[in-house]
């Protein structure tokens, strides 16, 4: 008898635990289905500082600073990584990188700005991302040194890199994929 209580037992938890098992695959499933796109930024930068991302979700449309993401960053002589995760369903049009705020700082080092969208990558790693951005005058890319200098303009620092058309056309192309 405690044979067939033991066996019927075991048989409903079997049963139960192989339904929720059955549940949370199909929730990881929807998960990266649903994923969201991701702005990847390594870069080492000797200062604590705050960085944004600018966007627009509508085609020809300007930046106005209605969406924007946000990322604070400690210095480091190390290269880090910051993820800027867009809204579920946003998908950016124009793009603007605003890679600093912190007026003492002189310098930031860039390897990679990336951006990743239901597994299509726009691969920027090792310098590959510098014909997609345009600099304003606050940055200086030093070929030598391999290093942005950021530059004051009228007293003020504020480096922005700014996406070109190419990057918007290959923004395109992954959201139709």
């Amino acid at each position: 008898m405690k044979k067939i209580n033991f066996l019927i037992l075991y048989t409903v938890l079997s049963i139960l635990t192989s339904c929720g098992s059955k549940d949370s695959h199909s929730e990881v499933i929807e998960k990266k289905e649903k994923k969201e796109m991701e702005l990847i930024l390594e870069f080492k930068t000797p200062v604590n500082d705050r960085f944004k991302v600018y966007y627009t979700v509508t085609p020809n449309t300007e930046i106005t600073g209605e969406y924007m993401l946000t990322n604070y960053v400690f210095g480091s002589d190390e290269m880090q990584k910051v993820i800027f995760k867009f809204p579920v369903g946003a998908l950016p049009y124009k793009l603007r990188l605003d890679v600093g705020e912190n007026q003492s700082n002189e310098n930031i080092s860039i390897k990679n700005i990336s951006i990743n969208y239901k597994n299509h990558i726009i691969d920027g790693d090792n310098g590959n991302f510098m014909p997609y951005w345009s600099l304003n005058e606050n940055i200086k890319y030093d070929e030598a040194n391999f290093i942005y200098n950021i530059i004051s303009v009228n007293g003020h620092k504020g480096p922005v890199l700014v996406a070109n058309t190419d990057l918007e056309q290959e923004l395109l192309k992954i959201y139709k994929k």
